[in-house]
């Protein structure tokens, strides 16, 4: 079966978890189910297009992937550039092929852009290796107000609370209709009214996205122990599905205490609620069409 293929032979979106622990990794027998690495997630476009959405280091798992496919470009998307969705980027072994190139895109905030961020990370002291001696062709882009476009995949986004700030993205697929809310770190309590009429519109419009992943890092119960952290509960989440009539829920984000025991446990109260959602798992691939996954 190829990329961007269902089993049927329709086209589609897919989706990669390569990692979705929040704020550091976690290791040991008791993270092996829903995975240590922090957020980094592959979209393949129905005409194979490849969109990562950030490098945390669950990038270690999406460069397997990218492997497997033909050699080329990729477009990696940033939410924000804290270190948990970037430190992929060391040691990534695509940048040091010369028959790839990476399209770095993100938004940029007070403290600096995509291509500050990643060329200071990736330069001494925090790493031996400039990124102007990897091999691979590494470009960088400030995404545009209007949106970015790689081949038939359109991304629009908007702004989400967050400390420093965060963008929150809806990826379109122009084949298969299928379409995907991306939104990573943001604490819904503390949105303003422009932020939340924005982000539901993106949500909702042209027709409610096919499926979301978001973060939900908290329960509602001790979210108010952490406010001001900059992450949402998981009740918080699936009321904004609701909401915006998205029929699948992907959390993700996941406390780095969390061991998979609490997790499932989570995990069972979120479907009581609502069936369709569940907590991502590293190494999961998941299919989006454009009448849900």
């Amino acid at each position: 079966m190829g990329w961007g293929m269902e089993n049927d032979g329709k086209m589609s979106l897919r989706l990669f978890i390569g990692g979705m622990r929040g704020s550091r990794p976690a290791t040991g027998g008791a993270f092996e189910i829903f995975g240590g690495d922090t957020t980094s997630l592959l979209v393949v476009g129905s005409g194979g297009e490849r969109l990562v959405l950030d490098a945390g280091t669950g990038m270690c798992a999406v460069a397997r992937e990218l492997v497997r496919t033909e050699h080329g470009e990729a477009t990696v998307l940033f939410s924000h550039y804290h270190l948990d969705h970037l430190a992929g980027l060391m040691m990534n072994p695509l940048f040091y092929a010369p028959e790839w190139t990476f399209h770095f895109v993100g938004p940029t905030f007070a403290d600096g852009g995509v291509r500050q961020a990643i060329t200071r990370l990736l330069a001494p002291p925090y790493w031996p290796v400039p990124w102007e001696r990897m091999r691979a062709r590494l470009e960088f882009s400030e995404f545009a107000e209007e949106g970015i476009r790689t081949g038939n995949l359109c991304v629009r986004g908007c702004s989400m609370p967050h400390p420093g700030g965060c963008m929150a993205y809806r990826i379109e697929d122009g084949d298969s209709g299928a379409s995907l809310v991306f939104a990573t770190d943001f604490e819904w309590p503390n949105r303003s009214k422009e932020q939340e009429a924005t982000f539901m519109t993106m949500c909702r419009e042209p027709k409610a996205a096919d499926a979301i992943v978001m973060d939900a890092h908290f329960i509602r119960a001790d979210a108010h122990r952490f406010a001001g952290w900059g992450h949402n509960c998981w009740e918080d989440c699936l009321d904004i599905a609701e909401s915006a009539g998205i029929p699948c829920v992907i959390l993700g984000h996941h406390a780095p205490d969390a061991d998979d025991e609490a997790l499932f446990a989570r995990e069972q109260q979120v479907k009581k609620r609502m069936p369709r959602a569940a907590l991502a798992r590293a190494g999961q691939w998941l299919t989006i069409s454009g009448q849900g996954t």
